[in-house]
């Protein structure tokens, strides 16, 4: 898809930061919980994620 627009994109700072900031944490806990954390909790942990996030989707697709 092409967009022509005219002037200058600035990027928004406050969402670049935010998006920086839970990708370095989220790589961090990554990396560091699965080691001490049982399998079963951890597949059930992340469902339970995956699921919300579906769910919350859909609510907005639906609204």
């Amino acid at each position: 898809m092409l967009s022509v627009t005219s002037g200058a994109i600035a990027p928004n700072s406050p969402l670049v930061g935010a998006s920086g900031l839970g990708g370095l944490t989220g790589g961090y806990l990554g990396a560091l919980l699965p080691p001490h954390m049982p399998d079963t909790v951890l597949r059930k942990t992340l469902g339970l994620l995956a699921t919300g996030l579906a769910a919350s989707y859909l609510i907005a697709a639906l609204t």
